[in-house]
């Protein structure tokens, strides 16, 4: 018996992450995850392209970034997911986890997506 797969956010974040058609950046392809939710525009997609590559507020991977900036409004969550986040990543700066190799760019975009959607799951319930 085969059972449907139920798409993630982590999902739809990988479907974009460096591939066709947009070539998202770590930081967009959360933004584009959660799109619907949090009604972000295709503009705010874009603008996010300059949050990639170690270039998010103080250096932060642009997948934690993104995740935060989705959590502003929900500051209740935000050391909730940092703690998560960082328990699995073990550092917040692209640079760290990049020297370190703590943890692939791919996986930080699943890590992000996931826990966003474990934090809020009345949102991706739409």
């Amino acid at each position: 018996m085969s059972f449907p797969h139920k798409k993630t956010k982590a999902d739809i974040a990988l479907k974009y992450f460096h591939k066709p058609p947009g070539y998202f950046n770590c930081a967009q392809a959360i933004y584009k995850s959660f799109q619907e939710e949090y009604q972000i525009t295709n503009d705010e997609i874009i603008e996010f392209s300059k949050y990639g590559n170690g270039k998010a507020k103080d250096g932060n991977c642009g997948a934690y970034y993104s995740a935060l900036e989705l959590l502003k409004d929900k500051p209740e969550l935000v050391d909730e997911f940092t703690r998560r986040f960082q328990e699995k990543s073990e550092y917040l700066s692209c640079f760290d986890i990049r020297f370190n190799y703590s943890m692939s760019c791919t996986n930080l975009v699943r890590l992000a997506s996931d826990l966003l959607e474990e934090l809020t799951p009345l949102s991706s319930e739409k």
